[in-house]
């Protein structure tokens, strides 16, 4: 349902669940100068307003509904950002007297987003500093996280683009940039230029919703938003080693991808990466941990939507090059067949468990629901993606396998203090 040109409201009714969930998402291009300014609005949202000026008074009226809760998050897709508003509250069939609470929620989302902790067109000076500061300390405890950092430096390695190289929640040097001023823009940015997509998850009036989100007056936008990207392969590995004060040293490798979402290659590639580095059962699992005894972890992760598989493993510095050599086997004994039907079938098995698991998440149907609303007629309902899955061959594997590149390297050799 359109309530404005770039303003989506998708209903999606079901009685699976004792709590609604209104999920409202605010997506832009990707842009470095402004990321920062997005995640510090967005935990900014989630503290105080001016109708509950404090952190404490807005506890207490999520309390007073019911324990609703309010939460809010970031995320990036391809060459756009998210930032997303959710409220949960349970809904008015498990309620004394069957009391709905909806337009009650409805006026605590409109409060956050239009009503902030503001002076002027500023936020709150001292609202603002605390919640810089401690955005600031997260991002320096990130960076001592050696597996965030690693992926950090693979992503710079890996991706062309500057805006595809910084994490979701930005960087410390952008974070400190940002002011009271640039900071509540960046919440006028996301109200008047946003695409905005509002999901309901269960059951509600939906004449209920409608008129309650009509108070928000939300006006006309048209952003060009990239939820796929994908960059050129180039023969160039790009390549970088650090020391770092660390227990172990972690090594990881960026896959060029040249796949699409739902193209004639995209259940094959999920079989792909379930069978070579995605699950327990894995060749990188049972070869190179199991077997060799060379890594302490080792998996391997699908970014889809950013042509990217990236594989990370924590090992002994002097076991890189052996490691290096035997992961790069297992990639060689796909691509010549040198898979087992009953291999194949154990992975096909887990990724529809998976799958299936899934549908009892509220999270995941809003996702599918928003998949749906973005891909179109691309889309694949989890019913035809196991379709799709079980279907794979060991030729569609070896297909797929040949477009699995080496891209980049990052490894950070741990030494002793």
């Amino acid at each position: 349902m359109k309530l404005q040109e770039g303003v989506d409201l998708h209903f999606i009714p079901t009685d699976q669940f004792t709590t609604n969930r209104i999920k409202i998402r605010f997506a832009a291009p990707m842009d470095p100068n402004r990321i920062a300014g997005r995640v510090l609005a967005a935990n900014l949202l989630e503290i105080a307003n001016q109708d509950f000026p404090t952190a404490q008074a807005l506890r207490k009226k999520l309390a007073a509904l019911y324990g609703a809760r309010l939460s809010t998050t970031v995320a990036k897709r391809g060459r756009t950002h998210f930032v997303d508003v959710t409220v949960s509250y349970v809904n008015a069939q498990h309620l004394p007297n069957r009391e709905d609470v909806t337009p009650q929620i409805l006026d605590l989302l409109y409060s956050c987003l239009y009503n902030p902790l503001v002076k002027g067109a500023a936020f709150d000076t001292d609202f603002f500093e605390v919640e810089q500061k401690n955005l600031l300390s997260f991002l320096e405890a990130e960076v001592e996280d050696n597996y965030y950092h690693a992926d950090v430096e693979l992503n710079k390695l890996f991706f062309q683009e500057e805006a595809l190289q910084i994490p979701r929640v930005g960087r410390f040097d952008l974070v400190a940039k940002e002011t009271a001023q640039t900071v509540y823009q960046a919440l006028q940015n996301m109200l008047k230029l946003d695409k905005i997509d509002i999901f309901i998850v269960g059951q509600v009036e939906v004449d209920t919703i409608v008129k309650g989100f009509e108070r928000f007056s939300f006006t006309h936008r048209n952003p060009k938003l990239e939820l796929e990207y994908h960059q050129d392969y180039s023969k160039i590995t790009r390549e970088k080693v650090e020391r770092k004060a660390a227990r172990q040293s972690i090594l990881e490798l960026g896959y060029s991808v040249d796949v699409l979402y739902n193209d004639v290659n995209y259940p094959a590639l999920m079989v792909f990466n379930g069978l070579f580095g995605g699950f327990s059962h894995s060749k990188l699992f049972m070869n190179v941990r199991e077997k060799e005894s060379l890594a302490y972890t080792i998996g391997s992760q699908l970014t889809i939507f950013s042509g990217m598989m990236k594989v990370y493993a924590g090992i002994d510095g002097k076991n890189r090059l052996k490691t290096m050599k035997l992961i790069n086997q297992q990639l060689l004994d796909i691509k010549k067949g040198k898979v087992t039907e009953e291999e194949i079938l154990l992975t096909k098995n887990m990724l529809i468990h998976s799958a299936r698991l899934a549908q009892d998440r509220p999270s995941n149907l809003l996702e599918q629901a928003y998949n749906q609303a973005v891909l179109g007629e691309r889309y694949l309902t989890w019913q035809e993606w196991i379709e799709a899955v079980n279907q794979v061959s060991i030729d569609d594997l070896v297909r797929v396998a040949h477009l699995v590149r080496l891209q980049a390297v990052y490894f950070m050799e741990g030494v002793d203090k």
